[in-house]
């Protein structure tokens, strides 16, 4: 039997990028539990998901603060991992399904 010892691949720029991405914005998770069930961060879109029964019940004013916060850190996040870069980023908090709860659009 062969055996054979391998180094990982190393992360693409890409990978590290995004992880960085999703650990700057990952204190939303923690501030609006246990509505934020989870959060992807792919190019210029930013997906959080939620549970849009409690999303629901929110406050209007709480639920407009993280939907705010969200766009703000999103934006803040991007533009510091692409500096001089310029695009529409997306935020989309989405349900179980994958559904759009809500969408918000920001130029950079």
């Amino acid at each position: 039997m062969l055996a054979g010892c391998s180094q990982p691949a190393a992360p693409s720029a890409t990978d590290t990028t995004a992880t960085r991405e999703e650990s700057a914005v990952a204190s939303l998770k923690t501030q609006f539990k246990p509505v934020i069930t989870g959060i992807d961060a792919k190019g210029t879109t930013l997906d959080i998901f939620v549970d849009a029964e409690l999303m629901s019940e929110m406050d209007g004013p709480v639920e407009q603060a993280m939907e705010d916060q969200a766009l703000k850190r999103w934006r803040d996040t991007w533009k510091f991992n692409n500096p001089g870069k310029h695009a529409t980023l997306h935020v989309r908090f989405r349900n179980y399904f994958g559904e759009d709860v809500f969408s918000e659009s920001a130029k950079v």
